[in-house]
């Protein structure tokens, strides 16, 4: 059959084909672009990851002073909280005097009793 087409006809019909893969090309493109943007948008939108250890900070007199140092997921540091990494949270128990929440026992954690 191909042999009954004049060359032009044969070249219209290449052209036609690589409109149309052209075409499934663009469409995959912006999918994928829409997938990129939306995983960009959730992380952008996600909380930041909870800290290993925090220290609740109590309001008296209109000044924070520190209250206690509690582990990461403990909920009962209150609203008023400031993340600490492994070392500040040593210190703040062995040096600095701070107590070790009585529920969340960051002190054995820690290593530190």
């Amino acid at each position: 059959m191909s042999e009954n087409l004049s060359r032009l006809d044969r070249l219209r019909i290449v052209r036609e084909w690589q409109a149309y893969q052209l075409g499934r090309t663009d469409r995959t493109i912006a999918e994928l672009e829409e997938r990129e943007a939306a995983a960009a948008r959730a992380a952008r939108t996600q909380p930041p990851p909870a800290p290993d250890w925090k220290l609740s900070l109590q309001r008296a007199g209109g000044t924070s002073h520190a209250d206690a140092v509690h582990t990461g997921d403990c909920g009962m540091g209150g609203k008023r909280t400031k993340p600490m990494t492994r070392e500040q949270a040593l210190r703040a128990l062995t040096e600095d005097g701070i107590t070790a929440c009585p529920y969340c026992r960051p002190d054995r954690e820690l290593g530190v009793l």
